[in-house]
């Protein structure tokens, strides 16, 4: 191809490129979204500043949302949030509006932006659905303005924004400590070795009311089966299987939210009735993921399941 043929073709990708469907878009790009799930989450004290201090291991989902982010153009400065799922906030309350803004003003661009939310992940339900749209919306950004920041200045600037933010942007599996926010990737189970298993109860969760009763109960809580983060990133690593590891494979949290959500406690019996390898909540909760070793055990807890609660999902470590 001569250099004017070249020179061609890259225009023509461009135009198409900014013309969709009738409506001039500078650019845009679609950042896929992936939920997460704590292996252990454990709560080490409360900090000075009011947080509390954790140690988790975190591993992404193939369950996923999809963030699509679309320069307008225009010289006012506007975040436009796009949500077919009802419920999603269209507003500065959503993570992901923030999250653009936040890089508008790292572009020091006045322009407009659209940020389309393809909305799988359960919402509110510790799985880190909202987070992972931020973090999803600072990498595409990042590209749509061809910021050229490294990762580690990403997941800086995401912590502003979340303590789950930062690790879904390094993505994979990673040891989390500090609020959260403190990260060094790991080897986590490998993709499509289990099968995972979500089920979310039909209630909400109040994270800082979970983490106030935390504080109430804290030494009854410590007399429980206790998380153990450093043994399970070493049995992982040695390929130990979840049947050996999930005596350390623990929640802190889990004791608070299962006594005010019963159903908890519920989803977690069917799971293991169905042959789950293990069982326990994410995050705050209330969402409950079991680990499957055989798909049909999967597929038969899933079918029981889901005939009460409606957000239950099959899927993989990512």
């Amino acid at each position: 191809m001569t250099s004017a043929g070249a020179k061609f073709e890259s225009l023509h990708k461009e135009m198409l490129l900014r013309y969709r469907n009738g409506v001039l878009f500078m650019n845009e790009i679609t950042v896929d979204a992936f939920a997460k799930v704590n292996l252990a989450l454990e709560v080490m004290g409360l900090r000075e500043d009011g947080y509390h201090e954790v140690l988790m291991l975190m591993q992404q989902l193939v369950l996923k949302d999809r963030v699509t982010v679309r320069r307008l153009g225009g010289s006012e400065r506007c975040v436009k949030i796009v949500c077919e799922k009802e419920g999603v906030p269209l507003d500065e309350t959503n993570l992901a509006w923030r999250a653009a803004m936040l890089m508008l003003d790292m572009a020091e661009s006045l322009e407009s932006v659209e940020v389309e939310i393809e909305k799988n992940i359960p919402m509110a339900a510790g799985l880190a659905g909202g987070s992972s749209d931020a973090a999803a919306t600072i990498k595409a950004m990042n590209e749509v303005f061809e910021l050229n920041l490294d990762e580690e200045s990403l997941c800086n600037l995401a912590g502003g924004l979340g303590a789950d933010v930062p690790f879904c942007v390094l993505g994979g599996t990673a040891v989390a400590s500090g609020i959260g926010t403190d990260l060094v990737s790991t080897v986590g189970f490998a993709p499509q070795e289990y099968y995972v298993l979500l089920c979310k109860p039909p209630v909400g969760v109040s994270t800082r009311e979970v983490y106030k009763a935390f504080d109430a109960k804290v030494e009854e809580i410590r007399k429980q089966p206790r998380p153990d983060v450093p043994y399970l990133v070493g049995g992982i690593v040695l390929g130990s299987p979840v049947r050996l590891l999930k005596g350390r494979m623990v929640n802190d949290l889990e004791y608070i939210t299962s006594t005010e959500v019963p159903d908890i406690n519920d989803i977690k019996a069917v799971m293991l009735e169905e042959g789950a390898a293990h069982a326990m909540m994410t995050g705050s909760g209330p969402t409950v993921f079991g680990i499957f070793e055989e798909k049909e055990g999967a597929v038969a807890a899933f079918k029981r399941l889901s005939q009460k609660y409606e957000e239950t999902y099959i899927t993989t470590f990512r």
